[in-house]
């Protein structure tokens, strides 16, 4: 195997409810309300909560910023959607996924249809030299390809879904690979569910012969 660093990562999750909610339903007052009394609230500003709306039926958007805005918790009448990104810890990720839990925990007023997971990251060759050995397979093809990929897509009918895995270069780190791994399934979001993810992505790296190292700690 070679193994990979981790440098940066961001992490989105979506629900879509299986109906619209109508404004009048979200209850975004105890929504704001219950968000300050979640894991989120230490991460939230007050003033930085917003809501607009285009009309008093389904045209709506409720979003509270976390981080600087490095962070985000979006409601609107489709479902929920929990971002973030320059992630480069493992209390980073750790953070990550609790605060996730949590907002969706708290801000869900409907079943849900469909449930999106998506996870980003530069990850550096350990050493620096494993990058071009790694690249040779597809720099052999022809005189002028200077970089390639992958594409891998895994069928995970336990969870009624799949799991779709992309290596590339990186165009922020050198000697570096952009992964990314998009989820798209029928149930809801859990630690179980983001646990098994975790280890089905680790497992498709493996299948191009990449494994990862540890995330440094936090300073």
């Amino acid at each position: 195997m070679v193994l990979l660093q981790v440098q940066e990562f961001s992490l989105t999750t979506a629900v879509e409810y299986r109906r619209p909610v109508l404004l009048a339903d979200a209850n975004l007052v105890n929504a704001a309300r219950g968000l300050f009394s979640s894991a989120c609230a230490d991460y939230l500003n007050p003033t930085d909560l917003s809501f607009s709306k285009g009309n008093e039926l389904f045209s709506y958007t409720f979003s509270a910023p976390m981080f600087g805005g490095a962070a985000s918790i979006v409601v609107n009448a489709q479902g929920i959607t929990v971002s973030f990104k320059q992630g480069k810890t493992t209390q980073h990720l750790g953070l990550m996924v609790k605060l996730t839990l949590a907002a969706l925990e708290t801000l869900k007023v409907s079943e849900i249809k469909r449930s999106q997971i998506s996870f980003t990251a530069h990850a550096a060759f350990q050493p620096a030299s494993e990058y071009a050995k790694y690249m040779a397979k597809f720099t052999g093809l022809a005189k002028d390809i200077a970089s390639g990929g992958t594409i891998l897509v895994a069928q995970m009918p336990d969870v009624g879904g799949e799991l779709r895995y992309a290596s590339e270069k990186s165009l922020a780190y050198p000697d570096a690979l952009f992964l990314a791994v998009n989820t798209a399934c029928s149930v809801d979001v859990t630690a179980d569910l983001l646990n098994t993810l975790a280890s089905r992505f680790e497992a498709t790296a493996a299948l191009e012969g990449l494994a990862f190292t540890k995330p440094p700690p936090a300073n």
